[in-house]
């Protein structure tokens, strides 16, 4: 038997109702947003991710999925979306057309990670772009639209942990006082936090390790290093959160993984996933767009795991799928039974249907596998009186109903049921 890669997990029909409902709720958001829809390839350039992430992170370092291509070029299976927007808002000069571009994007991503419970190999993601603008309120829009998916799922209380990281000459300051801080301290340092001291101090604040984690209490912290330029915009994220009563907590060492970062850093957090405790995060991004070839462009952004969203809500949480009709018939009613099953499913009617004339006990317990809301029994009697025998599965009531009004009675049916749960 040919198995799956480890990391990589199927979506079976008993999850994809979590699976829908999670990316119907965040489309729903994305258009009260006015953000639209933005499909980018799942294959890149290999340079793509390393200038725009960063050739220090553990993502380009260690994680991504890279190979040559027959040409001899090195591709890699994309390890987060912002990249790939960007090159597209680029390459395509969205830029000539809208001074501001609202993007949002749902689809896999590729980290070639140890796999455990809420990090995975094949993970999927939906996530948002604001390019164009330097105003705190965009920074603010894009927690507030985070928080609005969450609200439209239902997920449990969770907590927004928000940072600023200031600009290039900020972190310039602060990584010198980071650097000297560590410094002192190397010994107590993983294997991995070693080699960061030298090349990216600030990635030892992302350090999950126990005895590095105990560092982070007496580090530095970068709010006490912001311009004035830097401490006002955070400032003001800060009032546009207040006013609109929307909770966060301050977390002075959230710098995120990414290199692109700058000002605003921000994540939404809670303590049902275990270590994996992040499910969606994000921040400002301001020297992106110029490093990927575009004009100096501002831009700010998230990205949510939808696996992580889907491990904080219980299956029983959210509605199945759930069967309208299941046709059930005799040997002489079949092609009867199709003829309705058509029409039916022309008025947008789910209906199922078995070719093979079973018994009508056999055909009920396969009406029950499947969950279905109606049985339309068909057999010789009913063929004979040009009716159908409705059975609604809910509750036993039966009701005989003429082939003619058969479509426009069970869709009023169904109807009904759907405003009155």
């Amino acid at each position: 038997m040919i198995t799956k890669a480890p990391g990589i997990e199927d979506i079976f029909p008993d999850k994809s109702a979590q699976w829908n409902h999670i990316i119907a709720c965040a489309r729903n958001c994305f258009g009260r947003y006015n953000f639209r829809e933005i499909v980018v390839p799942i294959l890149e350039f290999t340079e793509l991710f390393v200038r725009g992430i960063g050739t220090d992170t553990d993502i380009v370092s260690k994680e991504m999925f890279t190979f040559e291509d027959r040409g001899g070029r090195s591709m890699t299976l994309r390890p987060e979306g912002t990249a790939s927007v960007v090159r597209a808002y680029c390459e395509n000069g969205e830029y000539n057309r809208r001074n501001v571009s609202k993007f949002f994007y749902v689809g896999p991503m590729f980290r070639a990670e140890k796999p455990q419970r809420g990090r995975l190999r094949q993970f999927n993601q939906l996530g948002a772009e604001l390019i164009g603008e330097d105003d705190p309120y965009y920074d603010f829009e894009m927690i507030a639209l985070v928080n609005s998916i969450c609200a439209e799922i239902g997920l449990p209380p969770y907590t927004i942990l928000l940072n600023s990281i200031g600009c290039k000459e900020d972190r310039a300051r602060y990584t010198a006082e980071l650097r000297s801080y560590y410094a002192a301290h190397a010994s107590q340092l993983c294997h991995s936090c070693t080699t960061r001291l030298d090349k990216n101090p600030l990635r030892l604040l992302d350090c999950k390790e126990e005895r590095c984690a105990a560092l982070k209490d007496e580090a530095p912290k970068i709010t006490g290093f912001l311009c004035a330029e830097c401490a006002d915009h955070y400032g003001k994220v800060r009032r546009y959160l207040a006013d609109a009563g929307i909770a966060y907590t301050e977390n002075p060492h959230l710098v995120r993984g990414l290199d692109y970062y700058c000002r605003t850093t921000f994540e939404f957090v809670t303590d049902v996933l275990g270590g994996q405790n992040a499910f969606a995060g994000g921040g400002r991004y301001n020297q992106l767009v110029e490093e990927l070839g575009g004009a100096p462009t501002p831009a700010v952004g998230f990205a949510a795991g939808i696996e992580r969203m889907m491990l904080m809500c219980p299956p029983e949480n959210f509605k199945s799928y759930t069967l309208d009709a299941y046709m059930v018939h005799s040997e002489k009613s079949f092609g009867k039974a199709v003829e309705i099953a058509c029409m039916l499913r022309g008025r947008g009617i789910s209906v199922d249907i078995d070719p093979v004339a079973k018994s009508f006990k056999a055909q009920m317990k396969r009406c029950d596998r499947e969950k279905a809301a109606y049985a339309l029994i068909i057999g010789e009697d009913e063929l004979a009186q040009g009716c159908c025998t409705v059975k609604n599965t809910s509750n036993g009531e039966q009701k005989k109903i003429a082939f003619d009004k058969l479509t426009e009675t069970l869709y009023n049916e169904l109807q009904r049921s759907v405003y009155t749960g």
